[in-house]
């Protein structure tokens, strides 16, 4: 059920994707009937096409769009594995995906005010089968011990490990992708009045660039792959990949966002928000023009943890999540926004909101977006194991009576062997989402040599 084919092709689902899909590949072919032939007439026909003046700008902004949304879309192509996770979470989903599709959605809280809470009614990072419940870690003698029912049911050593499919349709959009890039290489010289030539300098560059980036991305996308999991009863001391269930210490406080007791939420173990506004701004382009342009600009934001115990049905054991720079949460747990006219009254609460400054330009609108790991949520920890020193074990309430593993702390400090990562969500859904190394390392290579080949070529022809 969850063995990847070698070469698995799909359209992207759900529907939206589906549909984005589709605008895509019509782009793609607006490009090709449009875009191209202008480049070939402008550059080795001596016919030069390009439009000017704002014209111009419209021109590489969409050439850069249709690179984004084709690498963005790819990462949605459906695979054997995501389509099975998808088909068992409708037909049996468990808890925490029935609560999110009955809490999910959009909540208008103010009609003229335009205030909003966003909910997401689905999430690629949630449990696939029907995790242990709160019985399991209240009014128990001891949050360490074994569950009755055993090792969860998303564990490796239940489902095993799936590989990512070498070839999907993310690859034929990544290599199709190398066309606008292409373009906008093209594009560059003629935008900022530079000679024709340097596009065949940027060009490679720019692939570079992307190959490099895919690199990064891809491998850290498939750390899971490499490392072994270790149970938690039987975990040893040093660098360990641990995936189970987040299970509370003690009660977490309710964190409060943007000091905002109408922006709150429970039970996060480990969370971070970020305060930002939608700005519209005036400004002078290079034709001495006025032009008008929209973009989010960050204002605040703050993160916070809480030391926690991850169990995997054999055993408990304390993580410190405030040792760990890296955290990987997925998507927004909730969002709130309002226009700024609201935001205007509502900021009276509290007077140092009143002295916030958001530079040039004027605000539309304002967001606050919460990202958590919450008690009952999926995790995966590659860490270091260490032993808990006497003084942190007593402070966590550990006795003599608990088995060895509560006396084991997972720590995030690096080895050259292991970048020490909290995620949320399990190995089996975390690298559902994650591509090959054919598709984030030998595809772009590739792509590489070919754009460096074509330019030397192209250099010396013009």
């Amino acid at each position: 059920m969850f063995q990847s084919k070698q070469v698995d092709i799909q359209v992207p689902m759900p529907l939206p994707y589906a549909i984005a899909f589709s605008i895509v590949v019509v782009a793609y072919l607006a490009f090709l009937a449009l875009v191209v032939p202008t480049h070939i007439t402008s550059y080795f026909l001596g016919d030069y096409t390009y439009p000017g003046g704002d014209d111009m700008e419209f021109f590489f902004g969409s050439q850069v769009a249709l690179f984004i949304a084709m690498l963005a879309i790819g990462q949605k192509a459906d695979t054997t594995v995501r389509e099975n996770i998808r088909k068992i979470r409708e037909e049996s989903p468990p808890r925490d995906a029935r609560i999110r599709l009955d809490a999910g959605g959009v909540e208008l809280e103010s009609f003229w005010r335009g205030a909003t809470v966003r909910r997401p009614t689905s999430d690629d990072l949630g449990w696939v089968f029907e995790p242990p419940g709160p019985e399991s870690w209240e009014n128990v003698d001891s949050l360490f011990t074994a569950d009755p029912d055993g090792i969860i049911q998303e564990h490796p050593s239940v489902v095993g490990t799936p590989t990512p499919p070498d070839f999907t349709t993310n690859g034929i959009l990544v290599i199709m992708s190398t066309l606008p890039l292409m373009g906008v290489a093209m594009t560059i010289p003629p935008l900022l009045d530079l000679d024709s030539g340097s596009a065949f300098i940027i060009m490679p560059i720019l692939f570079a660039i992307f190959t490099a980036v895919s690199l990064v991305t891809g491998k850290r996308s498939r750390a899971a792959i490499e490392v072994p999991t270790q149970k938690v009863r039987s975990i040893a001391i040093g660098d360990a990949e641990v995936i189970g269930q987040v299970r509370p210490i003690s009660q977490p406080p309710t964190v409060v966002v943007d000091n905002d007791p109408s922006k709150t939420a429970e039970d996060l173990v480990v969370w971070n928000w970020l305060y930002d506004v939608e700005i519209e701004e005036t400004y002078i382009n290079s034709d001495g023009e006025r032009e008008t342009r929209r973009y989010w600009r960050d204002i605040d934001s703050e993160s916070g943890d809480e030391t926690f115990v991850t169990h995997d049905g054999t055993g408990g054991m304390i993580v410190e999540p405030g040792s760990f720079s890296r955290k990987e949460l997925g998507q927004p747990i909730i969002t709130w926004s309002c226009s700024h006219s609201s935001y205007a009254r509502l900021r009276k609460i509290n007077l140092w909101r009143a002295v916030r400054t958001y530079g040039s330009g004027r605000v539309i609108e304002h967001r606050w977006r919460l990202w958590g790991l919450s008690i009952g949520d999926p995790c995966m920890i590659h860490g270091s194991a260490t032993t808990l020193q006497l003084e942190a074990a007593e402070k966590y309430g550990i006795t003599k009576k608990d088995p060895p593993n509560s006396r084991i702390a997972l720590l995030g400090t690096d080895s050259e062997a292991m970048k020490t990562t909290i995620w949320r969500g399990t190995e089996l859904t975390n690298v559902a989402l994650a591509e090959s190394a054919f598709e984030t390392a030998v595809i772009p290579v590739i792509m590489t040599l070919f754009a460096t080949t074509a330019s030397i070529i192209c250099y010396l022809a013009l």
